[in-house]
């Protein structure tokens, strides 16, 4: 029975989606998703920590609120069952109404007398799960719905709407809850989402495959369900630690005594630098578990979730792959880290005036530039653009070694230093456009949640490093020499461009994968991604 013809089905995506008008174009679901993406985020890392402030807890519990982040470093633990489960549209929609009934719970929780932060930490801890598992939705409807060329078009888009979204809570929600009470701030927080979930009902396309449905999710009782129950039950015992008062605070503590240098990487740093041993310890091993992978297949027990992380690391180039994506930002994460100590202790800047040139002009330069390096991508393919904005986003880092070495760095007048962090921020935003297609690109079309969500988390692993030595390397080698540094460490990552594999596009292409159908290229998805790599080569072009 054809897609088209199965009750248990949606449309098939085999053809790209027609132009839509109104809100049904791209340009809307495109930015509305994106947004609803960002949105519950800031809620549960922006507002939680001002609300149990508010609400009387120690400064020990409010910095405890950083565990809510656990999830969306654990989301690859779960990102497969979103590719094997029913469609993405429908994780998506389903997962934006529960969460506005969390948000309503949480709301009506702030109003009751006998309040408690164990039950509020809870309810946060369960939107934080369902918001990570949003985020995975949303990324792989984007990759599953939209061709290559439409890929890099929106991704501009995508940034400014997520960004817009977490601006929007910082300041506008922050305010109507300090002017309206956290209890109706919090319950028109849910009716903003609300419609979020009303819009996407009606105007997302309906282009996908459906999969196993959800009934067979809650029935899944064996080995491959246990690093998502493990994950689940780290977070709720950490939780409870968290909830019984101050032990885990302590312990903490003590780490940061015992070892500033461990606790500085962070819970989440940890969790990105175990995902890459863990895949380079798999890399070893992908003769052995490819082996074992077609014995399962022959005797009909292939699990779809180990299939997601092996057919991830049989792709051509694979090492090459992920050191790029590790080593991308590296430059740029060292720089993040001491921009604000340099031009306090060194040129003397206010933080207002920072604010302003920072967070306003700097941040809507790198909106621009992504959008516009996105459409660059779409029109002239990847290839074409990735050395311009690559240099873009590295070498711009010599400006602040220029401001270093000037020989009055509290003289430089306030244009120059706008201009510089303006420039800088456009530079960045257009090595975001090139970073998130080509994230996009290291995603086989029959994974695409369950394989964004690795790199995604990958991603963290640069910042991780800065985190914990830019410090130490900026005092020892002095502001000028660090931001040399800075463009030193980005030497790496450039010389890899070389040799990475998908800039011309992917060689298991899109449009054949739903032409056979997802099944089927479920079943053959690890055979056919070698046999296509085979055949076409590691840089096989594909049109844009």
């Amino acid at each position: 029975m054809s897609a088209a013809s199965s009750p248990t089905t949606e449309p098939s995506g085999s053809a790209k989606p027609a132009k839509r008008r109104g809100l049904r174009r791209e340009h809307a679901w495109v930015s509305t998703t994106y947004f609803a993406e960002g949105y519950p985020y800031a809620i549960v890392n922006n507002l939680a920590d001002i609300l149990f402030k508010e609400l009387g807890a120690s400064l020990q519990v409010v910095g405890l609120t950083s565990l809510f982040h656990l999830p969306w470093n654990l989301k690859f633990l779960w990102g497969p069952f979103v590719d094997d489960y029913e469609t993405k549209r429908r994780w998506l929609v389903v997962t934006e109404l529960v969460i506005t009934a969390v948000i309503v719970i949480l709301g009506l929780l702030v109003a009751t007398a006998e309040l408690t932060l164990a039950p509020l930490a809870a309810g946060f801890l369960v939107l934080a799960l369902l918001s990570a598992t949003h985020d995975i939705a949303i990324d792989g409807f984007y990759l599953e719905v939209l061709d290559e060329r439409d890929q890099s078009t929106f991704v501009g888009y995508r940034a400014a709407a997520y960004r817009i979204a977490v601006l929007v809570v910082s300041g506008p929600l922050v305010a109507v809850c300090a002017l309206l009470g956290w209890t109706l701030g919090l319950l028109l927080a849910a009716a903003a989402m609300a419609l979020l979930f009303a819009t996407h009902a009606w105007l997302l396309p309906r282009t996908e495959r459906r999969q196993r449905p959800a009934r067979e999710l809650a029935r899944l009782a064996s080995w491959r369900s246990l690093p998502f129950l493990l994950a689940a039950g780290l977070l709720f015992m950490l939780e409870y630690w968290w909830a019984l008062g101050t032990e885990l605070s302590f312990a903490w503590r003590g780490l940061e005594r015992a070892a500033p240098w461990v606790a500085k990487i962070g819970l989440g740093g940890w969790i990105g630098l175990g995902l890459l041993a863990a895949l380079l310890s798999a890399l070893a091993l992908l003769p052995r578990l490819l082996r074992r992978l077609t014995a399962a297949r022959e005797r009909g027990q292939l699990s779809d979730y180990a299939t997601s992380f092996v057919s991830f690391l049989d792709q051509p180039k694979i090492g090459v792959m992920l050191a790029f994506v590790v080593l991308f930002r590296t430059g740029e994460s060292f720089l993040q880290k001491m921009r604000w100590p340099f031009f306090d202790d060194a040129v003397g800047l206010e933080l207002e005036f920072y604010g302003l040139a920072h967070g306003t002009i700097g941040v809507l330069a790198s909106f621009v530039a992504t959008i516009i390096g996105g459409r660059l991508i779409a029109r002239d393919g990847l290839r074409r653009w990735i050395w311009p904005f690559v240099l873009a986003q590295n070498v711009l880092n010599l400006l602040y070694m220029g401001l270093a070495l000037a020989p009055d760095p509290s003289a430089i007048s306030g244009l120059v230093l706008t201009a510089v962090i303006t420039a800088e921020h456009f530079g960045a935003g257009l090595g975001t456009a090139v970073f998130m297609v080509y994230l996009m690109r290291t995603c086989d079309p029959h994974h695409t949640a369950g394989h964004f969500a690795i790199v995604s988390a990958l991603m963290s692993v640069s910042f991780t490093v800065a985190g914990v030595s830019s410090g130490f390397l900026a005092d020892a080698l002095g502001f000028a020499s660090y931001f040399g540094f800075t463009f030193l460490a980005t030497v790496p990552g450039m010389v890899l461009i070389w040799f990475v594999p998908h800039l011309d596009g992917r060689e298991d292409g899109r449009e054949d994968g739903r032409e056979d159908g997802r099944e089927d290229g479920r079943e053959d998805g690890r055979e056919g991604v070698r046999e296509d790599a085979r055949e076409g080569g590691s840089e096989a072009s594909i049109s844009e």
